[in-house]
């Protein structure tokens, strides 16, 4: 039986980028921006501060952690996604 090989997702992404995905990926961006995800914890925490902070926004939260991230493990495609989508730095 073989042995399936461990894989770091984050090391996966190589110097070159291949045009034609980075297109969809830009599209798909473009057509539907919103992400979503399951955290039962992340839930119960952020709807706390929801019910005690007036006008706090989870998405906005939320976008600026993920973007931080993203931006930390690849500078490069963050980068490039900002010019792509002309999203300029610290904000929509």
């Amino acid at each position: 039986m073989k042995r399936k090989k461990s894989v770091n997702k984050s090391s996966i992404v190589s110097k070159r980028v291949d045009e034609r995905f980075w297109r969809l990926a830009i599209e798909s961006a473009r057509r539907q921006p919103r992400l979503a995800f399951y955290s039962p914890i992340a839930s119960a925490v952020l709807n706390y501060w929801k019910n005690i902070i007036p006008r706090f926004s989870m998405s906005d939260l939320l976008a600026k952690i993920i973007e931080k991230e993203i931006a930390s493990r690849w500078p490069q495609l963050y980068d490039r996604a900002r010019k792509s989508l002309s999203v300029k730095k610290g904000g929509k």
